[in-house]
């Protein structure tokens, strides 16, 4: 059943008061997390919406009154310099559901070259599944990165971490208001550093798995890490190919999605963050290393010769 019909079941037994709200969730297996983001974070979110889209559909007819001639880029830096900050897709939309037209038809975009190698080359793909077929890698040779949305007071945020396979570390990460490629190339860059300075010499050859999302496909992505001199793996199946990375997320949101909320700016957001991602570094013990922590793995892995004490985490 899907999370918004087990929500919509909460509601229910909740309003006949068949249970109290504790044992509702746990039996229909719903997050608390998730339950109040949908009570008081997405309600909030809804209603600033549709105000700045009502205040929006008005500057549309002033400005294509006034300039006609505009495309939909024109209309966005126009809109922002009125105090609406919206891209390029939502102004489309507004477009249509006002019933205006622009004069200037949208160009079709290009389709991606990238996208269409990466389907033909099919299971050579993705590296990660040859290379963990081969037997057992080492630490810092193979990673993963992915985004993820955390809701927190004001709204949601993307969450970028990079994480080592063999200690399950992550190396490090970044929050940002879309999953860009800019944001991906910044975390990479940390995650590069910080794995230079745990291996003592400069990491070429790292297997890096992703998803086929717009930012690991972009030519800014793509040609850095080639450059570098890394190999690229891309999942296949979604999130189902990319199953490290999914189980650290299921844990990392579920075990502190009720502190992400409570954060009342992306600053604030950022700080629980980085506290939670040095305890799971340091201190929670993960059942798959053996009941190591990952920092203790890390350090294990590379003979104790960590630098820093485990101070690997990056934001």
């Amino acid at each position: 059943m899907a999370l918004v019909q087990r929500l919509a079941l909460a509601r229910q037994a909740l309003d006949q008061g068949l249970a109290p709200l504790p044992m509702v969730l746990k039996a229909l297996e719903i997050p608390r997390s998730s339950w109040y983001y949908h009570q008081k974070v997405k309600p909030r979110v809804k209603e600033r919406r549709k105000e700045e889209e009502e205040k929006a559909k008005a500057l549309l007819h002033q400005i294509l009154l006034e300039h006609p001639g505009y495309g939909y880029r024109r209309i966005v830096v126009e809109l922002r310099g009125k105090g609406v900050r919206m891209n390029g897709k939502r102004v489309l939309r507004l477009l249509r559901a006002s019933d205006l037209a622009l004069s200037r038809a949208v160009k079709p975009r290009k389709p991606n070259p990238l996208v269409e190698i990466v389907r033909r080359a099919g299971p050579r793909a993705d590296l990660r599944a040859l290379v963990l077929r081969k037997g057992e890698v080492g630490p810092l040779e193979l990673v993963y990165l992915d985004f993820t949305l955390i809701p927190y007071a004001e709204g949601l945020a993307w969450f970028l971490p990079v994480l080592d396979h063999r200690t399950r570390m992550v190396l490090a990460w970044g929050l940002g208001p879309s999953p860009s490629a800019e944001l991906a190339l910044e975390v990479w860059g940390r995650a590069r550093e910080a794995m230079r300075r745990l291996g003592g010499r400069e990491p070429v050859g790292v297997v890096v798995h992703q998803d086929q999302g717009g930012a690991f496909l972009s030519h800014e992505w793509v040609g850095r890490l080639l450059r570098e001199g890394q190999r690229l793996s891309y999942s296949l199946r979604g999130a189902k190919g990319n199953p490290v990375v999914e189980s650290f997320f299921s844990r990392f949101k579920g075990e502190n999605g009720d502190l992400f909320v409570e954060a009342r700016a992306l600053e604030e957001l950022k700080g629980v963050i980085e506290e939670r991602l040095r305890y799971y570094g340091e201190r929670r013990l993960h059942s798959g290393l053996g009941y190591l922590t990952p920092g203790e793995a890390l350090r294990q892995a590379l003979g104790g010769l960590t630098p820093g004490g485990g101070k690997s985490v990056q934001s």
